[in-house]
């Protein structure tokens, strides 16, 4: 671990609080010591560093603070972060990732060193980090799960000997946590990231004789684990409709520190029932959870959501109606939506169906921007689909549309037995 790795563990608990800024978090450090940590409130409220120099107090004179991004150095609804840098005595600077607002790329550090601070930035920060704390006992921050495996987000950072190796395996993970936030910044636009688990066949699921959607455990604990912590860093997560009947899925987050997404449902021509709305847990939540608001996207009117006997039951769930006449221009139109809210990051869990539309829909102008594909290689997952179909509780097993041919392979990881590949557009 180094205190950039604390810091990023930090921005974690700012997604969904500080949209649509970048969600970031800060720590200040001491003759070795933790004095101060911060992550960014509320729009017109502190930023991270200004958090993390508050809890500091006059220790901050004369320590580094590490932030996750650049300290902005412009007026908007808060007043700088190098002024209150400068101001606090902080004798050195160290941000992993440079922001692409043109008001502060590339600027602050030179408003940082004008004042007699130095600053590291980027990988040569992250390096740095990782030596400044190789000394210290930094057993607090753990990446660890409730399970005991590791859960960071491709990343899978882990402390060595080697302050180089560690350094740029946390600039990694910094950078992959903010490509969201620079592809929103650049395009004014949600990034779209879609995750699916398949089996070692290409299956995703399977369907039961009446054309139901049947669950089938596919992929372990420790890409279960690594699923959670995608949720943690996203604005919204999103399933289908025959998803949320056939799993009925709580979509928060357990495995993994930080906030629950927005749950996000995308109905199509599904009309929900009174059945359905009084026994799925996307409406009535789970014992102790935080109700955070939810929408439902769909082509047809959703008459039970606000009927008298509801209205108060269901008075955190919005219905936007999607008005046009194809997938892709309502999928569009829903990406728009969740844009003008200042979301980063959409989350989609596609079954079956949503995925074939996802990927078919529009193969010139595709409808995503990363694809994180699971592929089992445990037996047992296909021992498990052949029981039953044997059985006939199962018709037959749903198999994984064709990825379309703008998907370019970027990266990949095991864990366990399963295995991580990375498709970007």
């Amino acid at each position: 671990m180094n205190y950039l790795q604390l810091a990023l563990e930090e921005s974690f608990f700012s997604i969904g609080i500080s949209r649509p800024n970048p969600a970031v978090g800060a720590v200040v450090v001491k003759d070795g010591i933790i004095v101060g940590r911060g992550r960014t409130q509320r729009p017109g409220n502190a930023h991270a560093e200004v958090m993390a120099l508050r809890d500091a107090g006059e220790l901050a004179r004369g320590a580094a603070i590490y932030v996750t991004l650049e300290p902005c150095c412009h007026y908007g609804r808060t007043p700088p972060c190098t002024k209150a840098i400068i101001e606090a005595g902080i004798a050195e600077v160290y941000f992993a990732h440079a922001d692409p607002n043109p008001l502060v790329r590339g600027k602050s550090r030179a408003i940082l060193e004008e004042a007699g601070i130095a600053v590291y930035e980027g990988e040569d920060a992250c390096i740095r980090a990782s030596a400044n704390a190789a000394s210290e006992n930094l057993d607090e921050l753990s990446g660890e799960c409730a399970d005991g495996g590791e859960c960071r987000v491709l990343g899978f950072a882990e402390s060595t000997a080697d302050a180089k190796q560690e350094g740029r395996s946390v600039f990694a993970e910094v950078e992959r946590f903010f490509e969201a936030y620079d592809y929103f910044v650049c395009n004014k636009r949600t990034f779209v990231e879609v995750k699916s688990a398949v089996s070692e066949d290409g299956f995703m699921g399977c369907s039961a004789p009446d054309g139901r959607r049947l669950p089938l455990k596919i992929t372990g604990d420790g890409a279960n684990c690594w699923n959670h912590e995608l949720r943690a860093m996203s604005d919204a997560v999103l399933v289908g409709a025959g998803t949320l009947l056939a799993d009925n899925p709580s979509l928060d987050v357990r495995y993994a520190q930080g906030n629950s997404p927005v749950k996000v449902v995308w109905a199509g021509h599904h009309e929900f029932t009174d059945a359905e709305i009084s026994g799925l847990k996307f409406f009535t939540g789970i014992p102790g959870e935080s109700r955070a608001s939810r929408l439902i996207y769909a082509c047809v009117p959703q008459p039970r959501m606000v009927s008298a006997s509801s209205k108060e039951f269901l008075s955190d769930v919005e219905v936007v109606l999607l008005p046009h006449g194809t997938f892709a221009e309502n999928w569009r139109a829903m990406v728009d939506d969740l844009s003008a809210r200042g979301m980063h990051r959409l989350m989609v869990e596609p079954g079956e169906r949503l995925a074939r539309e996802i990927f078919d829909a529009s193969p010139d102008a595709p409808l995503w921007n990363r694809l994180d594909l699971w592929r089992s290689t445990d037996p047992s997952v296909e021992a498990s689909l052949e029981r039953l179909i044997e059985s006939g509780s199962a018709k037959c097993g749903l198999e994984f549309p064709g990825l379309p041919s703008s998907a370019v392979a970027k990266e990949s990881a095991m864990v366990g037995l399963d295995v991580l590949t990375v498709f970007c557009t």
